[in-house]
């Protein structure tokens, strides 16, 4: 349990260090195992922090069972995710420029190049925004609930996309822990900022479809080539 609360405080510094975010915004989760997870205290200042301070959560109803900082506003969120998609090993939540300005303007990021076929075959995908008594009332929660519908719809499975755009908020990225879900939320903004200079150069672009599963399955499943084995 320590050793994973370590790496996410470490992981969560790395995120603050980066251009993702600015100030205390932001934060990553990491799961323990199928019955807790920890996340980064709310606005808590991470040069004093110390990782026993991360609260721990219980999965199945959102309750702090130890630790006596507040955790992350996001933390509702956070749980949901966990609680319906137990290959989830870790969550970033970000509001880096790119991927937070397609999130405000309600727009998924389309597929145009190879850099993004390599992590997802399809657009990224943007939630419906929430209505006005989903904002009023259990608003963190519904944010997840929204992030759920979205993959479900989409048929897309969370660990086979670098991550979900909230409507007027910002992306939340998954990985099977912690360091890959901040690797996937760094990946997300470079398509996010590829995908908007590629339209403003050729509003038309387009990929072939060859190409992009090409491009996904020789990174990814039982007939992938690239890398070491």
């Amino acid at each position: 349990m320590k050793l994973i609360q370590k790496n996410c405080h470490v992981t969560n510094i790395n995120l603050a260090k980066s251009s993702l975010v600015i100030h205390s915004f932001g934060n990553i989760s990491s799961r323990i195992d199928d019955k807790y997870f920890t996340i980064k205290p709310s606005g808590a200042n991470l040069n004093i922090l110390k990782h026993t301070d991360y609260p721990i959560i219980r999965i199945s109803d959102n309750k702090i069972i130890k630790g006596k900082l507040n955790p992350s506003t996001d933390t509702p969120t956070h749980c949901l995710l966990y609680k319906k998609y137990p290959e989830i090993g870790g969550i970033a939540h970000t509001h880096s420029k790119f991927a937070t300005a397609w999130s405000q303007a309600k727009k998924s990021i389309p597929i145009l190049g190879t850099t993004h076929a390599d992590y997802s075959q399809n657009n990224i995908q943007v939630t419906n925004p929430l209505k006005k008594n989903q904002i009023i009332k259990n608003y963190e929660k519904n944010i997840g609930n929204s992030i759920i519908d979205c993959l479900k719809k989409s048929k897309i499975k969370p660990l086979e996309c670098p991550g979900i755009l909230v409507a007027s908020h910002a992306p939340f990225s998954f990985g099977i822990d912690a360091n890959q879900a901040f690797k996937n939320a760094e990946i997300l903004e470079y398509i996010a900022e590829l995908a908007y200079l590629s339209l403003q150069i050729n509003s038309k672009s387009k990929i072939d479809i060859n190409l992009i599963k090409k491009h996904f399955f020789r990174k990814h499943g039982p007939t992938s080539y690239y890398g070491q084995k």
